[in-house]
């Protein structure tokens, strides 16, 4: 089971989350964190998924920033439900709202997976202080 807990996050990185937090309820945009520190055993048995065992790949590393307590992953709320697909635009506003997010995280001096090279991660968010 996924830990939420933000206190399980370095304490700089539990600083931006309320940054974060705070920015995402300014914009009016609902989510849920649903990852935040994860153990090796728990970023391996992720790892693993897709390659030596059933399931979708979900991840392309065994050494996730979720390890070290820096990194967290959201889902984004649209009239109660999660937006699992981050590049649909539920409103209609022509901004996908994990961008929207990805821009809020940025702002406070966040990392977002949105941005990464090569695999996107529009869910993760990540302090790299």
């Amino acid at each position: 089971m996924s830990n939420r807990r933000i206190e399980d996050l370095t304490f700089d990185t539990q600083k931006k989350y309320w940054q974060f937090d705070f920015e995402m309820k300014q914009a009016r945009i609902d989510y849920i964190v649903t990852c935040t520190l994860r153990t090796q055993i728990e970023q391996n048995a992720l790892y693993e998924q897709g390659r030596t065992k059933p399931g979708k790949i979900v991840t392309w590393t065994r050494n996730s920033n979720h390890i070290k307590g820096t990194a967290f992953d959201i889902a984004i709320m649209v009239n109660g439900k999660i937006l699992w697909n981050p590049s649909l635009d539920a409103d209609g506003d022509g901004i996908a709202e994990y961008t929207e997010a990805g821009i809020i995280g940025e702002k406070v001096g966040l990392t977002w997976g949105g941005r990464f090279i090569g695999k996107t991660d529009a869910p993760h968010f990540e302090f790299r202080g």
